[in-house]
């Protein structure tokens, strides 16, 4: 197999699953997928200019008139992460690769990890959410974590670009789904786990089996744990049960942990606490919006300890922490530098908690929330967010997300039964942000969230232009006129 596999991989300058990148000596790998099954394109990949093809054996023959290389491999699907780390040469080893794994709060400690790096010259890149790139020039995903093979080819691309140290944003489906198998990762970073992704995983109880395997399966240098976290509690726990590698380190504002943080004061968007590590306390100061994003920060610190960086250093970087978009984004300040209208990414009922628990608790302006909740996703937390509006918002405005093959009208109308404070249900998002941003007075601040850095609203399987940000923004720009 391996020596076919080399004879195919000499023909060829790329690899790809998706038939519409097939282009002049690709090399074609069709399977069953969820949705599609990648053979019935290969006729399609030939007349594009493939080189060769590799296919699920299974129940397929190959036609005689597509006179083209080819290999047959039974379950072929188990064998995705090894090809594409063979076809590009194992590019992980070339790196310190950071994985950070949980439900909310991957986003923003990848891009602060590789921003903290990268100011003490020290190169490195991120994968995730956002894109893959240095923080200053990013290219898109189109997942949080890559297929295995865009995955491969942007760790090719950032060793050619003679980065050392790479963030990598892990989700609960690319562990589920293999696609991260073959990467060698130097330190694993678990934030947290809280509900999400239940249409897919079936339970909560497996959704935390998914990401506890990320962090227990293989041997590694490090892992790094959010002691508060329930789940992550028991996973540490169970690390030194087992004693799985003795360079656990656990952070936390409450249990007992590795690193914590204590003296905790918030004031203008910004935190000072004490870090208390190996009995010697550092004072630090950050930029950043409410106690979860200190838990991230926390993680965070962790990395760069166990990467060996001074602690004075990292007391000097995180002083200048990146805004990320659309992550407690403020578009719009009052006279008094406050806060009037922020856009938030939150899509989970623990986010959203976090976002208008952290907002009500400094701010004494009556919160509006915009949100709604994506199709064909778990309906079980439609509920859930409704909820949560009730605790912390004193109105919320009920809108489309990303409906997909869902009725918008639908959705909106199973979160709004469970709303009890003053309602607005508006079936286009962009007349939601319009009502919301054109009602509010000097006493109000709005949260519209959900969609955060999305530039796309995603209906009936297509992607249509949309942007939260640009909406507000346009709708501020003819307030002002």
């Amino acid at each position: 197999m391996i020596k076919l596999l080399n004879q195919l991989f000499d023909l060829c300058d790329d690899i790809t699953v998706n038939s519409n990148q097939v282009k002049k000596k690709s090399l074609f790998v069709a399977y069953q997928g969820h949705k599609f099954d990648g053979r019935n394109f290969i006729d399609s990949a030939i007349k594009s200019g493939a080189a060769a093809i590799i296919y699920e054996k299974k129940n397929f023959e190959w036609k005689p008139e597509w006179n083209i290389p080819h290999m047959a491999i039974n379950e072929l699907k188990k064998e995705l992460p090894i090809i594409a780390n063979k076809f590009y040469g194992n590019p992980s080893k070339s790196f310190k690769l950071i994985g950070v794994t949980g439900t909310n709060g991957k986003t923003t400690s990848t891009v602060w990890l590789s921003s903290c790096l990268n100011q003490l010259k020290i190169k490195a890149g991120y994968v995730g959410t956002l894109g893959y790139g240095d923080n200053i020039n990013l290219f898109p995903t189109s997942n949080t974590t890559p297929d295995v093979f865009s995955t491969q080819k942007i760790l090719q691309y950032f060793k050619a670009k003679k980065a050392s140290h790479i963030a990598m944003e892990v989700s609960s489906h690319a562990i589920d789904q293999k696609r991260i198998d073959t990467l060698e990762f130097d330190i694993k970073v678990l934030t947290n786990i809280t509900r999400d992704h239940l249409d897919y995983h079936g339970s909560i109880e497996n959704y935390i089996k998914c990401k506890t395997s990320f962090l227990l399966e293989k041997p590694l240098s490090v892992i790094i744990i959010n002691n508060d976290d329930p789940a992550g509690k028991i996973i540490a726990e169970q690390i030194k049960t087992q004693n799985k590698t003795p360079k656990l380190l656990t952070f936390g504002l409450e249990n007992n942990s590795d690193l914590m943080a204590k003296k905790i004061s918030f004031y203008n968007d910004r935190v000072a606490f004490d870090l208390h590590h190996k009995d010697e306390i550092y004072r630090f100061e950050a930029p950043i919006f409410g106690k979860y994003n200190l838990y991230n920060l926390m993680g965070v610190i962790g990395c760069l300890l166990k990467l060996e960086i001074n602690i004075k250093d990292i007391q000097s970087v995180v002083l200048d922490l990146p805004q990320i978009e659309g992550r407690a984004e403020v578009i719009k300040r009052n006279d008094n530098n406050e806060p009037i209208i922020i856009i938030d990414y939150a899509h989970t009922p623990d986010a959203l908690r976090n976002i208008l628990e952290t907002i009500k608790q400094h701010n004494s302006k009556k919160l509006t929330v915009l949100f709604g909740c994506g199709g064909n996703r778990d309906q079980g937390k439609r509920k859930e967010m409704a909820i949560i509006a009730n605790q912390w918002a004193d109105k919320a405005i009920i809108t489309s997300d990303n409906p997909r093959d869902e009725s918008p009208v639908d959705i909106i109308e199973e979160i709004s039964r469970h709303i009890n404070i003053p309602l607005k249900k508006f079936e286009k998002r962009d007349a939601a942000i319009k009502y919301a941003v054109e009602g509010m007075s000097s006493n109000d601040i709005l949260l519209i969230a959900g969609k955060g850095h999305e530039c796309y609203q995603e209906i009936k399987g297509k992607k249509y232009p949309f942007s939260d940000k640009n909406i507000a923004l346009k709708v501020l720009e003819k307030i002002k006129k």
